[in-house]
């Protein structure tokens, strides 16, 4: 590092010492009395032309410096500006995408409250329970949204979406006691419907002023206060079918009372 250092100031020594050599040569040969004029010349001469080689030398220098900071300093606002554009592509993305999210999110609302209300009075009951919004969604705003608990809540959310398509599939087969699902059905749907309100107060805040991972380099931006949502864990039931063996065993271990004989009563009544 030393060596390099020493070579980056060797011409600029020589530079200093030719700029010097310039100006004391003609003030030596004027205080030494030179008779030659041909010596006179040749000093002066030199000394006009060191000092112009220097002069253009480091005005040029100046000139590229100068140049080098501009262009450094349009880099630098170029980048900026790209990162600043990313931060917002970002920002408008997650806004879509959420407002997509929005309205998939009342439909399913929609289909919970009704499987609450109808979904016992059938036995074939297949509401709506959309869920492509949030599989296109899903893979892009993990990678943007910082709200990491909301993206959890989200995908427990359409879990459950999927477990109660299941469980309505279940009760439909000929084979499945309606009076033994239709309660899990309801739990589940129970709970749905609580944290698809709560939900939903989070998504329509995020399209408001959407929570995104900020880019390295870009323009801090400025969010706008936001109300604290509360969360509420979520919970899902098990459905466990039993095999006849079971339920035949169940059964057999249930006293059914009024089947057992009893002695009559002293006034004859049975």
């Amino acid at each position: 590092m030393q060596r390099l250092t020493h070579l980056r100031l060797k011409p600029l020594h020589i530079l200093f010492l030719a700029l010097a050599a310039a100006v004391v040569a003609p003030i030596w040969a004027w205080r030494a009395h030179l008779e030659s004029e041909i010596w006179l010349l040749e000093i002066a001469g030199y000394s006009g032309a060191a000092l112009a080689f220097l002069t253009a030398l480091m005005w040029d220098r100046h000139s590229r410096m100068q140049e080098e900071a501009r262009q450094t300093e349009a880099e630098r606002t170029r980048t900026t500006q790209r990162l600043e554009q990313e931060q917002g592509r970002r920002v408008i993305e997650a806004k879509r995408r959420f407002g997509a999210l929005e309205l998939e999110l009342l439909r399913l609302k929609s289909s919970v409250d009704r499987t609450k209300r109808e979904q016992h009075s059938y036995k074939h009951f297949f509401p709506d329970l959309p869920t492509g919004s949030w599989q296109a969604a899903a893979v892009p705003l993990g990678v943007i949204v910082s709200d990491y608990e909301l993206m959890a809540d989200l995908s427990t959310f359409y879990g459950h979406v999927e477990e109660l398509r299941w469980r309505l599939r279940f009760k439909a087969q000929s084979d499945v006691e309606e009076s033994s699902i239709n309660p899990m059905i309801d739990t589940l749907a129970s709970q749905m419907a609580d944290a698809v309100d709560v939900l939903l107060e989070q998504v329509r805040e995020q399209i408001e002023n959407p929570h995104v991972e900020q880019i390295v380099g870009a323009p801090q931006v400025q969010r706008s206060a936001t109300r604290t949502v509360s969360r509420r864990r979520q919970f899902t039931g098990a459905i466990r079918a039993q095999t006849p063996e079971e339920l035949e065993r169940a059964l057999a271990a249930q006293k059914l009372e009024g089947l057992e004989g009893t002695a009559p009563a002293a006034d004859g009544a049975s």
